[in-house]
């Protein structure tokens, strides 16, 4: 398997690098072939994560797209793959 035109090709800063399927990758790209790149900010997940809408998120970074409130993982609604506090949906939506 060839790194695809996605990975960034940059030297290993330090000489660590993280080994997938037998191919080294920096952590941002390790990540991104795992499936745990946070869907807010785009950067590795390494602790705790909320899997809601079939991505990966830290759970500071899974907020309502209205009001920005921290959510949890069942109490939020969905609206165009966009997730929403019961508040906001209701008042957008209801």
């Amino acid at each position: 398997m060839t790194p695809s035109i996605h990975d960034c090709r940059q030297p290993f800063h330090g000489g660590s690098f993280f080994d997938h399927e037998g191919l080294p990758y920096c952590e941002t790209h390790y990540h991104a072939k795992r499936g745990s790149l946070c869907a807010g900010c785009h950067k590795p997940i390494t602790g705790r994560c909320i899997t809601a809408m079939f991505r990966k998120f830290h759970p500071e970074h899974f907020v309502c797209a209205f009001c920005l409130k921290q959510l949890n993982k069942g109490t939020f609604k969905e609206q165009n793959d966009k997730p929403y506090c019961h508040a906001c949906f209701d008042k957008l939506f209801g």
